[in-house]
């Protein structure tokens, strides 16, 4: 089993424990760092954590192999290339790092040290994704034109004021960095390189100084085109949908339990994932995968070079929604 520590036990950062540990997965949390120890006392105990008020304490503890990352996103660069110098592997929820060049750097630094890498896209391993990804990998699509993506959440309703999140440095271009970069993950994996994005955001109803609206058009390498929308102030919703020249597929609904195949000719197929708990059942799986590229059992399914071009695209939607420009990916 794979002995893990974990930096950040807000709301995510639990989540993740309580995917693995109590359970007979491959991977489990065996210590936690803190700001504020005493407000994860009973958690860290239910949970069996040895609690570290320093991270650069935790990172001296020899059992611990990998280190998880629950942070803010803007600390992220820092906190793997102490990771790296303590010969941990590590596991970083997305985004990576809010830039390419912070990127490419922390790859290069986990290469060259013989380590591990994960990101945490969970939502590559909901069934709707899967069901997804074979579809168009079988054809049954035709050929993929046009792909189309969007997210919302009421996060002003849902979170405190005082929230690190409600922050321009950690949440730049609205919902791209919390909610967007999961389907341009999706993109990307299933259409490949992004080409050029054109974005707009804004600030409409909110009081904190971060957009609620965020409008993306996206090229591709292969010939598609996309369009991505986020949403701060609206209801919980998800939805994943691509063209394609013999049908359409589709995912709804916020925990993506809803998929839809709509053939050019003959009926719909359609699947409801009701019992799959997402924030449970993928961080457990992606967390597994994790486990087996340590292990040497499989390579953890998101290559370096994804993980680069997802913080490409992102950088590139970042600084459209600054200067109101069609930006190139680099």
């Amino acid at each position: 089993m794979i002995k893990a520590g974990i930096l950040g036990l807000g709301w995510w950062g639990q989540n993740l424990v309580r995917s693995v540990n109590n359970t007979d997965a491959s991977i489990n949390f065996v210590a936690g760092s803190v700001r504020h120890p005493e407000r994860v006392t009973q958690f860290s105990n239910d949970f069996g954590l040895k609690i570290f008020e320093s991270y650069d304490e935790m990172l001296k503890e020899e059992n611990i192999e990998a280190i998880v990352l629950a942070t803010p996103h803007t600390l992220h660069s820092e906190q793997i290339g102490k990771a790296v110098r303590a010969n941990k592997h590590i596991f970083c929820e997305k985004p990576f790092t809010m830039n390419k060049l912070e990127c490419e750097f922390a790859i290069s630094e986990i290469k060259e040290a013989g380590l591990q890498v994960g990101v945490g896209y969970n939502r590559r391993f909901h069934p709707s994704m899967k069901k997804m990804r074979k579809l168009i990998s079988c054809g049954k699509l035709g050929t993929p034109l046009h792909v189309e993506a969007m997210a919302a959440i009421p996060a002003t309703s849902w979170m405190s004021e005082d929230d690190w999140r409600f922050s321009e440095l950690e949440w730049p271009a609205g919902g791209i960095t919390p909610m967007g970069v999961h389907q341009i993950d999706h993109m990307v994996e299933l259409f490949g390189e992004i080409l050029t994005v054109f974005c707009q955001s804004v600030r409409q109803v909110v009081d904190q100084k971060i957009d609620d609206t965020t409008v993306v058009t996206l090229t591709f390498k292969n010939g598609m085109t996309g369009f991505l929308l986020t949403l701060l102030s609206a209801p919980p919703d998800n939805r994943f949908a691509v063209y394609g020249t013999a049908g359409t597929s589709e995912i709804r609904t916020r925990s993506y339990n809803k998929f839809q195949f709509r053939p050019i000719r003959g009926e719909n197929e359609d699947i409801d994932f009701g019992d799959y708990d997402m924030d449970v059942e993928t961080l457990r799986e992606e967390l597994e995968a994790f486990s087996r590229s340590i292990l040497e059992q499989e390579p953890f399914p998101i290559s370096h070079d994804q993980i680069i071009h997802v913080v490409s695209v992102t950088d590139a939607i970042i600084e459209s929604s600054r200067t109101g420009k069609l930006i190139k990916v680099s």
